[in-house]
């Protein structure tokens, strides 16, 4: 045992000489290894210092290439529209507003570095919006406020404020018109709080005003009527016509009257013009405030602002007084047509949209789809024209359970929009927790039902038709695997207007349009004398809508009409119209015309016509329905010329024909208001529906033949023009 032991000692004994030996190595080296060891550690350090200046200097080169180089004026501007009665930031007790054109600037240094730190995170929103500011009309400015609107994660209220009040008006309108724009880039319009006697007494001023620049006697009427207790230099109560003795004017409505009034007035350029520069546009936000939840006094308000934003002198008025924050509000409005006047009212002001900005939508044309900007242009034009007593927000909507009822004398204009139309969802409620898990577990039971049923099966379109003639070829039902049978059963929404909500989600590439004409039952006065006679004839009413729109574009791309009743005589007389002109400007309406549906046209006249007086005053005005007479001879020579021009461009002809009366509870009967060979043009595919002459412009699903119809010839055009 001792022998082995020690035969394990001799290795470590050679170690310990080997590590002495090393020791001795390490003691006469020591400065080499030192500095061997100096070096590592220096370039360790030089090349961590190195990596991070390189980083730095690609962020900042990143950040360059993203904004412009030079930096953000400190004393910037801020827009006179903005009323600041109070700091209304975040850090109130860190912050001061020193005056209206400096920007905000810390009371203590410590809060100093923390803005210099939240200044450099959030640069490049501050970039964007200075690039928005200024480039104004531009490619540049259209992409800076697209970005603009995807930063919000990344801002806190107080940069909304600052950023809202350092925006320009056309940075406004742009970010209004921007899809999922943030509301708190909008800031409130100042409340002026005025009484209704002080409200009262300014528009009584205006109005007075107004009509001493350019005089409309039914403005002056209105206001010896109106303001019986004030003294008029034009005319007295005496002078007042029978038709204003029957306006009931009391103190609970003389502020709608007034509206209207104005807005019968202010319907040129020229009086709107008046109007803004007398300071009309304060007024009117007063009038909105006090009366909030009037629909009606906002739908008036919508008009007189659409007409304004014809004039582009009057977009800083538009601004300055607020009205921009109150438009993108109303934009998804429950409220079709207060809607539809301020979607309206913001193309109009906006410049930069890629596709529509250089179109200018008079009162007659809207564009319906798309609502927002949107830099893909359109492949095809639907254009939706409506009847004598319709309207867009009336003649296209969702078929309801009501609509087969009798119909009221004036509920074609007055029909109470009870339905939310910004995404074809029923506005609802609140509702309380165990509600909303009962809907969401009704919902589930709907979907596992569907699960069970399958796909194998053929769905019948509802509103088949009863006959239709040779041309007819359907579509008539859908297969069960078709994703539209099981998305309509499980849609619980409504829509307003079903042409502008459900063809552009089945087919890509379209622009939707509404004329909106205006009837002599909508009219505030119908026995206006400044109102034209020939502007009521069928040739008055197309010359202008005509010109409308080829303002805004109509013929620049392959155009698909859906008309309903008289609407259909007014696209006749277009396209004829259209065909004989010269001007290659106007004939390209008729020769990119690929289609018209129509719903219910009298092509030869209406039996409502022959109505003795009394009932025709109750249904359709004198002037139009004298040229609606069954075979009048101004229809069968517009019904010739329009099969001759067919011609020259044979486009699809589709016609839907009604079967059921309406009833009208003024008369207590039924009545067939276009019957069937009224409707036949003679011409394309002819289908009689089971409906009456106001349902049957209204699809009631996407399961109903009417829509399946109208989007398969759509699908076909837009095949065809690719």
């Amino acid at each position: 045992m001792t022998g082995s032991f020690m035969f394990r000692l001799i290795p470590f004994s050679k170690l310990r000489k080997k590590l002495a030996k090393l020791s001795n190595s390490v003691s006469e080296n020591r400065n080499h290894i030192r500095l061997f060891a100096e070096s590592i550690a220096y370039c360790v350090v030089t090349g961590s210092l190195g990596w991070l200046a390189y980083e730095f200097h690609e962020t900042v080169l990143t950040i360059e290439r993203c904004v412009q180089k030079d930096p953000m004026l400190l004393n910037y501007k801020a827009p006179e529209y903005i009323f600041v009665d109070q700091a209304t930031f975040t850090e109130l007790d860190e912050y001061q507003i020193i005056d209206s054109n400096s920007i905000i600037q810390p009371t203590n240094p410590p809060v100093f570095f923390l803005q210099k730190w939240n200044d450099f995170k959030h640069k490049k929103a501050w970039k964007l919006l200075e690039i928005t500011n200024k480039y104004k009309n531009s490619k540049l400015s259209w992409v800076a406020t697209s970005q603009l609107t995807t930063m919000t994660d990344h801002l806190k209220n107080s940069d909304f404020q600052h950023l809202a009040q350092m925006s320009e008006a056309h940075t406004l309108v742009g970010l209004a018109r921007s899809t999922n724009a943030n509301p708190k880039f909008f800031l409130p319009p100042r409340n002026l709080s005025w009484t209704k006697d002080e409200i009262l007494y300014k528009i009584r001023d205006l109005l007075i005003k107004l009509n001493e620049l350019n005089e409309h006697k039914c403005l002056s009427y209105f206001m010896a009527y109106a303001f019986k207790g004030k003294q008029h230099d034009y005319y007295h109560l005496e002078d007042v016509p029978p038709d204003f003795g029957s306006m009931q004017i009391d103190n609970d409505n003389i502020l709608q009257l007034s509206i209207n009034a104005l807005r019968h007035h202010c319907n040129n350029e020229t009086n709107v013009t008046a109007m803004v520069k007398l300071g009309g546009l304060q007024i009117l936000m007063a009038i909105y405030q006090y009366l909030k939840h009037d629909e009606q006094v906002a739908e008036e308000i919508g008009k007189l602002l659409s007409v304004a934003s014809l004039n582009k002198d009057l977009i800083q008025d538009i601004f300055s007084t607020g009205w921009i924050s109150i438009l993108f509000e109303w934009k998804n409005h429950k409220n079709f047509r207060i809607q539809s006047w301020a979607n309206r009212t913001l193309l109009n002001m906006d410049d930069e949209d890629p596709i529509n900005g250089n179109y200018m939508f008079g009162k007659q044309t809207v564009l319906l789809y798309p609502k927002n900007r949107y830099n893909k242009d359109a492949k095809i034009d639907v254009v939706l024209v409506h009847g004598l007593l319709g309207g867009v927000s009336f003649s296209w909507r969702e078929k309801d359970l009501h609509i087969n009822e009798p119909l009221g004398l004036f509920d074609m204009n007055n029909k109470n929009e009870s339905h939310n139309s910004s995404n074809t969802t029923t506005l609802k409620g609140p509702v309380g927790e165990d509600m909303q898990n009962y809907l969401d577990s009704y919902k589930e039971v709907k979907a596992r039902e569907w699960d069970l049923i399958g796909s194998d099966f053929e769905f019948v379109l509802n509103d088949i038709p009863h006959r239709e003639n040779v041309k007819g070829n359907g579509p008539y039902s859908l297969q069960g695997n078709n994703s539209t049978v099981r998305q309509t059963a499980l849609n619980e929404g409504y829509s307003q207007c079903w042409p502008s909500d459900w063809l552009p989600t089945d087919e890509e590439g379209l622009r939707v349009i509404g004329v909106d004409y205006s009837t002599t039952l909508s009219e505030w006065l119908p026995s206006c004398p400044l109102k034209q006679k020939n502007h009521r004839t069928l040739e008055g009413r197309t010359d202008k809508l005509m010109h409308q729109l080829l303002a805004i574009g109509i013929g620049d791309r392959p155009i698909i009409f859906l008309a309903h009743s008289m609407g259909g005589l007014l696209v006749k007389n277009m396209l004829v119209t259209a065909s004989n002109s010269n001007d290659p400007n106007v004939r390209k309406l008729f020769e990119k015309t690929r289609s018209v549906f129509f719903f219910s046209t009298p092509h030869h006249g209406s039996p409502l016509a022959t109505l003795n007086s009394a009932y025709r005053f109750f249904l359709w005005p004198s002037v139009e329905v004298d040229e609606l007479r069954t075979d009048s001879p101004k229809l069968v020579s517009l019904h010739n010329d329009f099969l001759e021009c067919l011609k020259d461009n044979p486009m699809k002809i589709v016609t839907f024909a009604e079967s059921l009366p309406t009833e009208f509870t003024a008369l207590k009967v039924p009545i067939l208001c276009v019957p069937k060979d009224a409707a036949d043009p003679s011409v394309g595919e002819l289908y009689e529906l089971p409906l009456n002459h106001m349902s049957i412009c209204k699809a009631d699903s996407k399961l109903s033949f009417v829509y399946q119809k109208t989007l398969a010839v759509i699908k076909t055009v837009a095949a065809y023009s690719s």
